[in-house]
């Protein structure tokens, strides 16, 4: 369909329809981009009040949490004063959600993808995804991609007959292509570019397994994926490594762009043409408890958010503030992501914690996917679609490389598979701690 229709004639009707006012915001949004630091500052002082004053008034679970800390609507005048909050964790929305709640705002629920066992159920007001869609498409426009544009899509799929049904009526208004990433065998991958190649996509977006487990199987066929001529390949949802990064850009021969963000509150971070990842000014990002290296826990503050309301909200995700400058202008900080969340780590039985990213970073030449599981302290299973020459001496220089880091003591046993199912959301956890 022609990008333009799908804008114009499709997607602002719609939003519009639905109260979300997506193209005043995103007007607003291009020019907050020009502005200085100053302006930029300034606006989002503003926002800040705005909403501190709308949850005091409206908002019962914070009412309440304000006058039992003794906060006044005047001791939150800057994002410093923020502190005097406790953060919000996904338990205090379990609990208080009907306090959490205006009812007299327009919302659609949301759910994040439960990956770490438990999915948040939550509403969004019509204010705040209305500025969600306008920040994502503002960010995309960087990279030359606008509203209506052809994407292919590497995403999770519906599973129940209507649910499939509205999925393709929703992917066919908005010009989407979906491969879904509960079936990323060669075949399956093999029929999806033919189907890219009449398609035509300007750009890729996906969770990051899926598109590099679609690179890898493209290679495997001995597949030209220069042809499809794609202008962007946007990665989300999970840590891209620089190893998968290196290898979807060889494969397609575009630029990769990493973009860091959650179900509740939108883009959160978004790299510009220069891989600088720039924080989005509809969210204020704090770093708790920093280690030596600067990297802390990410709290986030999202300025437009009503019912409910998020205000230092812990994304469990780690990264730092940068205090550089980037070359792009752009008035928007900088920040960046840490290879890890902050429960994902291995137990040693030494006591030590060790990130699972070790994982990636040993497997990543030998294996063309890999799914670790520790079942006891001492005990790690590895499944994996190996490679050629992924034999029982390299099994065991694989094992001690990781020994190096686990300890001695940890038991690490391969098993060769054929397939490594993705989660029901359609992400890839390549580490399940049953601890």
């Amino acid at each position: 369909m022609n990008p333009s229709i799908v804008k114009n004639f499709i997607y602002f009707p719609i939003q519009a329809i639905r109260g979300e006012k997506v193209k005043p915001y995103l007007n607003e949004l291009e020019v907050l981009e020009k502005c200085t630091k100053e302006i930029l500052f300034k606006y989002q002082q503003e926002k800040l009040k705005q909403l501190i004053n709308y949850v005091y008034n409206y908002i019962p679970y914070y009412k309440k949490k304000f006058q039992k800390l003794k906060i006044s609507l005047s001791d939150i005048k800057n994002f410093k004063d923020l502190a005097q909050i406790p953060p919000l964790v996904k338990d205090d929305i379990r609990n208080n959600l009907k306090y959490l709640i205006n009812p007299t705002l327009k919302h659609s629920w949301r759910s994040t993808s439960g990956t770490t066992g438990s999915p948040l159920i939550f509403p969004k007001d019509r204010i705040a995804t209305a500025y969600m869609d306008a920040m994502m498409y503002e960010a995309y426009s960087w990279h030359g991609i606008d509203i209506g544009d052809k994407q292919a899509r590497f995403w999770g799929s519906a599973v129940k007959p209507k649910d499939k049904i509205m999925q393709w009526i929703k992917d066919f208004l908005l010009n989407r292509k979906r491969l879904s990433a509960f079936n990323m065998s060669d075949k399956e991958c093999l029929k999806f570019y033919h189907k890219l190649l009449k398609f035509k996509p300007k750009y890729f977006y996906g969770y990051v397994n899926a598109i590099y487990q679609f690179a890898l199987a493209l290679e495997r066929q001995k597949i030209d994926a220069t042809e499809l001529k794609v202008q962007v390949i946007i990665c989300t949802g999970e840590i891209l490594f620089n190893y998968q990064r290196e290898k979807i850009q060889e494969v397609f021969g575009c630029k990769v762009v990493n973009e860091y963000g959650t179900t509740e509150n939108g883009i959160i971070g978004f790299e510009c043409e220069y891989g600088n990842m720039h924080i989005m000014p509809t969210v204020y990002v704090e770093i708790i408890n920093p280690d030596k290296n600067g990297f802390g826990e990410i709290l986030i503050t999202e300025l437009n958010s009503r019912s409910i309301p998020f205000i230092r909200y812990k994304t469990g995700d780690k990264g730092k503030l940068l205090n550089t400058e980037c070359p792009c202008g752009r008035p928007y900080p900088l920040m960046e992501i840490h290879e890890g969340r902050i429960h994902d780590y291995i137990r040693c039985p030494n006591g030590r914690l060790v990130y699972d990213t070790i994982l990636a970073y040993t497997f990543k030449d030998y294996v063309w996917q890999f799914k670790a599981y520790q079942e006891k302290i001492d005990y790690l299973k590895v499944e994996v679609i190996p490679k050629e020459g992924f034999a029982s001496e390299l099994q065991g220089k694989l094992k001690i490389r990781l020994q190096k880091y686990l300890g001695q003591q940890m038991n690490i046993k391969f098993i060769q598979v054929s397939h490594i199912p993705f989660e029901p959301s359609g992400k890839f956890r390549y580490f399940v701690s049953h601890l």
